[in-house]
């Protein structure tokens, strides 16, 4: 009778020949004893990384009740008490020093002096008439404007110096994006940043792989090759709805054709703009996704004109999250890299 055996290897947390057990995530073998306390050490690992994604989903669901606490907010509150700080100590300065100036006014006071000595004799003798009463107001009028803005003291706002303080502002960064999905006549090359029509005479189309519900989002794409009588579209598409290989015609999608055919909802609108464009090799084409007015806009950066035409989305027909959408109706080759 023919008899058959395990063949053993070496258990990797004992070193004994009793391993018998393989796991297919670290490729090492275990013993009886060891493998239950591996899936044990496994299964505290899983239980961390989803204390980590509750941490983080609390703190998302934070910053979205309350914007005030994300720490880019806190980074514009520290700036503005820093700004206020540099101003408050600037003031203080310029207090101190202009104390000093207006103690050091002793022609003013020497001046008013001389005066009131004048006033109190010509009172007690009874000894004025209209004439002094006049050079009198003359000369207090003078004396108050000297003592309000003395000519030995000028305040200055040094406005070609470099300002202490410097500007904030909020602007949109490009955002780090590839093709993933394509449909129709076009492939995705060079790790999904190249957008290739491979069939002539049809329609292809690639969605991109991020996906955005706020802020602002830019996206540059250049014509890497593209014959002139044929154009292209630039849009978004819901990340709920499925790609078509006629780009302009799918439904929930908003953008344009590059001779500036306006889409909504999948529905072609005509021309409405007088602009029109030619493509060429090495054109650049910026899409703005400005998720928080819920609006998109596309630029031609060319020159040496540059055309910009914005489209307001309905979130109704084209619900959060947008993904990038762009079709080819072109010639076999033409292509369109994402920069």
């Amino acid at each position: 009778m023919a008899s058959s055996t395990v063949a053993k290897t070496h258990c990797a947390p004992c070193g004994k020949l009793t391993g018998i057990f393989t796991c297919r995530g670290c490729a090492k073998d275990f013993c009886t004893r060891h493998v239950s306390e591996h899936r044990q050490m496994l299964g505290k690992q899983m239980d961390e990384v989803i204390l980590e994604h509750d941490q983080l989903r609390q703190k998302l669901d934070e910053f979205m009740a309350d914007p005030r606490v994300h720490p880019l907010m806190i980074k514009v509150d520290e700036w503005e008490r820093e700004s206020i700080d540099k101003i408050r100590q600037a003031a203080s300065a310029a207090r101190q020093q202009l104390s000093n100036r207006i103690r050091d006014t002793n022609k003013e006071i020497g001046d008013l002096k001389l005066l009131s000595q004048e006033l109190t004799k010509a009172r007690d003798e009874d000894d004025f008439v209209e004439t002094d009463l006049t050079t009198w107001i003359e000369k207090l009028e003078k004396l108050y404007k000297d003592f309000n803005a003395p000519d030995t003291i000028q305040i200055l706002q040094d406005d070609n110096e470099k300002p202490f303080i410097s500007k904030i502002t909020i602007s949109a960064r490009e955002s780090i994006e590839i093709f993933e999905l394509s449909a129709g006549c076009t492939r995705i090359e060079d790790n999904g940043q190249v957008m290739v029509h491979n069939r002539s005479a049809n329609h292809g189309s690639v969605c991109g792989k991020g996906q955005y519900s706020s802020g602002q989002h830019k996206f540059r794409f250049e014509f890497e090759q593209f014959s002139p009588q044929n154009w292209a579209f630039f849009g978004i598409i819901p990340k709920s709805s499925i790609i078509k290989d006629s780009s302009w015609n799918t439904p929930t999608v908003y953008g344009w054709t590059t001779n500036w055919n306006v889409t909504r909802n999948g529905t072609q609108e005509g021309v409405t703009v007088a602009t029109r464009s030619d493509i060429n090799k090495n054109d650049i084409f910026e899409l703005l996704m400005d998720c928080d007015r819920r609006t998109i806009r596309l630029t031609c950066v060319k020159m040496p004109t540059t055309a910009t035409h914005q489209l307001d989305v309905d979130i109704a027909l084209c619900p959060f999250p947008w993904k990038i959408f762009l079709g080819l109706q072109s010639s076999v080759g033409d292509r369109i890299r994402i920069l």
